[in-house]
């Protein structure tokens, strides 16, 4: 796409999401895609001021409030956060420091047809004139120190880049203006049940090593013909083949059978079982807001890689299954150095402690993103790319994975995908061209008898930088 935000004539590789008629092999339902019954979308908050402000959620039934109103998020200077939110979910911006309201706002439902640069993006900017951008200037020149103004004409240009963006693509641009492209290998996902098969050393543990697989961990990479580690207590075949089935084009989400072993499924709930879990979190939300909202009701602990032989096999696995160098998903030695985007925090994981999740019955976490939003001093805009969901467990009602937008021609319910033991789904959090997905909302049903256990993977692009 070419633009111009007023500082000359650009072009931009923007990502434009296929007419839903190509998801279909055979004749489609429909050429056009299926409104879904879920009206959710990402509500970005952002701060174009110098003074720290508050997100406020009025709880309401129509034009009548019905509860007090839940902090939700603290947005300091020129920062952005956000939330899932509906239409109709009214919000409020207060000043931190004595709690004045200076703007309420009813989120409206995204229609990209409008010209409007408010659908997804919230801003509040105290100093902006839509009438005269001579005045706006003369205002951020005066009120403003010089690093501010950077920062300030950053979000000015991200809401411009979004109008021009959206008449492209369909989409709002929930990055920050310019995101590159992510540096880490992206699945295709052309039409739906295609496969993909990838390789991998690392082959399943077919026989539990006990405490040998927390004394032999070695988080180097290995030589060409050095043996994997515990190689007695695994499968004798060298090579596991995987299969990457697709199940939505957008979002991508591939199911892939058997990711892992019942006896690797069995080591991963004993490390759950002598593990302390704690209630799950939302982020950056306030514990409050989520008491109010009770938005996310599982528990949850973090396994390192070096926990077990096992676990970083796990790791390795999925380094070969997402197409990543395994390094990159470990601290690195100084001979391992990789050319990666930036150089700061080069030799940092990409990848997060794995999150082992339990539901118990009625707990649930409902449809959230996976990204979220960098600070600007953060110069590559890091943020989660990709996420491995690995279950453990298919013994209970309910706890499906669930992908309430995904794009299709059939049917306007949500594409879910029901646990099963050793099974995984992989998708992605950005598009092809850094932009966030926002279709890649998606929620962990609730349970309705039994228990779930799951473990997951987060990958970030193009480094972790918090």
């Amino acid at each position: 796409m070419k633009y111009d935000i007023g500082d000359g004539k650009k072009t931009f590789w923007a990502y434009v999401t296929p007419n839903v008629s190509s998801f279909y092999q055979q004749d489609p339902p429909a050429s056009r895609k299926v409104n879904p019954m879920y009206g959710g979308q990402a509500a970005k908050f952002i701060n174009l001021s110098n003074k720290p402000i508050s997100v406020y959620w009025e709880p309401r039934q129509g034009d009548f409030d019905v509860g007090k109103a839940v902090e939700i998020r603290s947005l300091p200077p020129f920062s952005a956060k956000g939330t899932s939110t509906f239409p109709t979910h009214s919000f409020v911006y207060a000043t931190t420091d004595d709690g004045m309201a200076v703007k309420r706002f009813v989120v409206k439902h995204v229609d990209n047809t409008a010209d409007d640069a408010e659908e997804n993006l919230y801003p509040y900017d105290p100093y902006h004139d839509p009438s005269d951008p001579k005045i706006t200037k003369e205002t951020v020149a005066r009120e403003l120190s010089q690093q501010d103004q950077e920062m300030y004409w950053t979000w000015r240009k991200t809401l411009l880049f979004d109008k021009e963006y959206r008449k492209v693509t369909g989409r709002t641009y929930l990055a920050t203006y310019l995101r590159p492209p992510p540096i880490h290998f992206m699945w295709p996902a052309d039409y739906f049940h295609q496969q993909h098969w990838v390789t991998t050393r690392e082959s399943h543990f077919i026989s539990s090593p006990g405490d040998m697989a927390r004394t032999t961990v070695n988080l180097k990479r290995y030589q060409e013909e050095e043996p994997i580690a515990l190689e007695t207590y695994r499968d004798h075949t060298p090579y596991l083949n995987m299969s990457l089935k697709v199940l939505s084009c957008a979002p991508r989400v591939f199911e892939i059978e058997n990711f892992l072993s019942p006896v690797e499924v069995e080591h991963i709930i004993e490390i759950g079982a002598l593990a302390t879990m704690g209630k799950s979190t939302l982020g950056d939300e306030s514990s409050e807001a989520s008491k109010k909202r009770n938005v996310r009701t599982s528990k949850n602990t973090w396994v390192p890689r070096h926990q077990s032989a096992i676990i970083d096999s796990i790791y390795r696995r999925a380094a070969d299954l997402m197409r990543i160098n395994e390094a990159l998903l470990r601290p690195r030695a100084k001979d391992e150095e990789l050319k990666i985007r930036s150089q700061p925090s080069a030799n940092r994981s990409i990848a997060e402690e794995l999150q082992l999740v339990h539901y118990s019955v009625g707990q649930e976490y409902q449809a959230h993103h996976d990204f979220a939003y960098s600070p600007l001093s953060d110069e590559t805009d890091s943020a989660r790319f990709a996420t491995l969901l690995l279950y453990l467990n298919e013994d209970m009602v309910g706890g499906e994975t669930s992908f309430p937008r995904f794009v299709n021609a059939h049917t306007f319910l949500d594409l879910k995908v029901k646990p099963g033991r050793g099974k995984a789904i992989l998708f992605y959090s950005q598009l092809p061209d850094g932009n966030f997905d926002d279709f890649s909302q998606h929620a962990a049903k609730r349970v309705l008898s039994g228990e779930k256990w799951l473990i997951n993977l987060w990958v970030w692009d193009p480094i972790r930088e918090r």
